[in-house]
């Protein structure tokens, strides 16, 4: 099982990040994926870049600021439709592990929302039903690549240190459970792919290097970032398509994956997409 999605060098790319639980914006991006299988042109993929799982257990009233949008968590009826969805449009929707996945998986207990998330959402399936979830889930990336396109997706930040692309297949999800959580990051190569929330430049660009030589502009979620996006420094754009944003705020990234990208900027100007362009924006500019 390869741990690095390779996609195709003609088509349109729809990636999104970090939608914990959150169904109706699984579902907006989803719109707009189908409408552009169009018989007869390049078919278009879907890149869901980590963290689908895991949402807020929190009354209206009571809602923070910080977290953006109300919304209810519908973890497993999202699992369910994103997994129908893939089997509707094999080898075209794609997956990467985030560290609320890697939850089930041998990672971390997690209490964002939840006393243990991992238990929380297990408790929500009858007894043996999430067992096939759990394989599932397991089987997910850790990075995509569109070398035609110059584009790298990870979950978190591209802090992880490789000698070759094959390293990533080779790393053991279990093993994780009593790691601290801010010790993540600098656990070997799987905790930065998946808990880092930036890196240096130089560190960003041998990663992407060691994935494939083309390959110059890293895309990522796992941090909040209000405004939709990111570009700390080249070679980096952080987007935030759904948790902690407000509708006017989400965005994804939509990409013609023969264009090749120049800079983490270009592909900020003029790869974005607001998820709902005509919400009000609170904090984007």
């Amino acid at each position: 099982m390869g741990r690095v999605v390779e996609l195709p060098a003609i088509g349109t790319l729809l990636a999104v990040t970090d939608l914990h639980g959150n169904l109706a914006d699984f579902r907006a991006v989803v719109g707009e994926f189908i409408a552009l299988a169009v018989p007869g042109e390049p078919p278009p993929q879907l890149l869901f870049c980590g963290d689908l799982v895991h949402g807020p257990l929190i009354e209206p009233h009571a809602w923070p600021e910080h977290l953006g949008e109300f919304y209810v968590d519908q973890t497993p009826q999202l699992l369910t439709e994103a997994r129908r969805l893939a089997d509707r449009y094999p080898g075209q929707v794609h997956f990467l592990l985030g560290n609320h996945e890697h939850a089930h998986l041998g990672g971390p207990r997690l209490d964002k929302f939840h006393p243990d998330e991992a238990a929380y959402l297990e408790r929500q399936y009858p007894p043996g039903e999430f067992a096939p979830v759990r394989q599932w889930l397991s089987t997910w990336a850790l990075a995509a690549i569109a070398p035609a396109a110059g584009l790298a997706f990870t979950h978190a930040a591209p802090h992880a240190q490789i000698t070759d692309r094959s390293d990533l297949d080779e790393l053991s999800l279990g093993g994780y459970e009593s790691t601290p959580l801010d010790a993540m990051a600098s656990s070997g190569a799987l905790g930065a792919l998946l808990w880092a929330r930036t890196t240096a430049a130089d560190r960003a660009h041998a990663f992407l290097r060691t994935l494939h030589p083309g390959c110059g502009v890293a895309v990522f979620g796992h941090d909040v970032v209000r405004e939709g996006h990111l570009v700390e420094h080249e070679p980096l754009l952080c987007i935030s398509s759904s948790y902690g944003c407000h509708d006017g705020d989400k965005v994804y990234l939509r990409w013609d994956l023969a264009r090749r990208a120049g800079t983490a900027a270009e592909v900020a100007r003029e790869g974005l997409r607001p998820l709902y362009p005509h919400a009000r924006a609170v904090y984007r500019r």
